[in-house]
């Protein structure tokens, strides 16, 4: 087993350093960071998640958060775009089990032939409903996969599609780190028009760090990704701040990106309920309004 998990870590490092740009590449969201307390910290964040959307990150990260619990997140995406997303996750720490859904709602576009006139209106949406497992291996090696069935829609055209993530995580020898990769959106849709669209495959690696304080319990976390449609390398931080079990502050940052840079938030823990709120915020010169991302979460355990 350790085998196929030295290949996986191979495979994500060849991609982040081989990955070339080439083709039009479909379903965006999938680049983005569902629920309120990953956005906050740049789309990190997943070893120490309120919330039941960690193995969105990788697959494997689940299962670092156990008991069961259910989350939905609303993301007030840009130029008037919502992303709503629901989870359910449930881990027992040897095995964990995710069923999800995303939904990117694009709004009311109008329909204008050459001449400008208004002869209709449509709604573009993206569909992704994703399902999560994840197994420890041995003590200190975790693995997971997630499985997405896709679907967009864009006037009268639609595609469907299927996809895969695969995820790792090693326990290093190191107190509190941890070492994870993954590569993510594997798969393959049906054409559009008659243009196939292609997805945006993405490998990433990424270090964990918990420091423990008297005063704070600090959570680190280092991610460098490479996208399949783009030919720079990014990487994102983020770091959450546990001043107390009732309360938390999160802080992240994307480096190397256009337009996106820091993002914040806290989470509220209040028993059996997590409320969190995340703020992205976009370079001024993009004229791109900046983002709210709101997540509320039941534990059942």
């Amino acid at each position: 087993m350790k085998k196929y998990i030295y290949i996986l870590i191979i495979i994500v490092l060849a991609g982040i350093l081989q990955a070339e740009t080439s083709g039009e590449y479909g379903f965006q969201m999938l680049k983005i960071s569902s629920g309120a307390d990953g956005s906050a910290q740049a789309g990190v964040g997943a070893y120490t998640s309120s919330d039941a959307f960690a193995y969105f990150q990788n697959p494997s990260a689940a299962l670092f958060n156990r008991g069961r619990k259910i989350s939905i997140a609303q993301n007030y995406w840009i130029f008037d775009t919502k992303i709503n997303s629901g989870s359910y996750s449930y881990s027992n720490g040897k095995s964990s089990f995710g069923a999800g859904y995303r939904y990117l709602d694009y709004g009311t576009i109008e329909r204008r032939p050459d001449t400008g006139s208004l002869i209709g209106e449509y709604h573009p949406m993206d569909m992704v409903l994703s399902f999560n497992f994840g197994y420890r291996i041995t003590p200190d090696h975790y693995a997971g996969v997630n499985l997405h069935a896709l679907y967009e829609q864009i006037d009268s055209a639609s595609a469907l599609g299927a996809a895969f993530d695969l995820g790792y995580t090693f326990l290093t020898p190191i107190q509190n780190l941890k070492l994870n990769a993954a590569v993510k959106n594997l798969g393959k849709t049906s054409a559009m028009n008659e243009e196939v669209i292609e997805l945006p495959i993405s490998s990433e690696l990424g270090l964990v760090y918990k420091s423990d304080f008297n005063f704070a319990v600090f959570s680190y976390e280092m991610k460098v990704i490479k996208h399949i449609d783009d030919d720079e390398l990014r990487a994102i931080f983020g770091v959450k701040t546990e001043i107390t079990k009732k309360l938390n502050l999160k802080l992240g940052y994307k480096y190397n990106y256009d337009v996106e840079g820091f993002t914040a938030g806290f989470g509220i823990n209040l028993k059996k309920i997590a409320v969190d709120y995340a703020y992205v915020l976009f370079d001024a010169e993009s004229e791109i309004d900046n983002v709210h991302v709101i997540g509320l979460t039941y534990k059942f355990e």
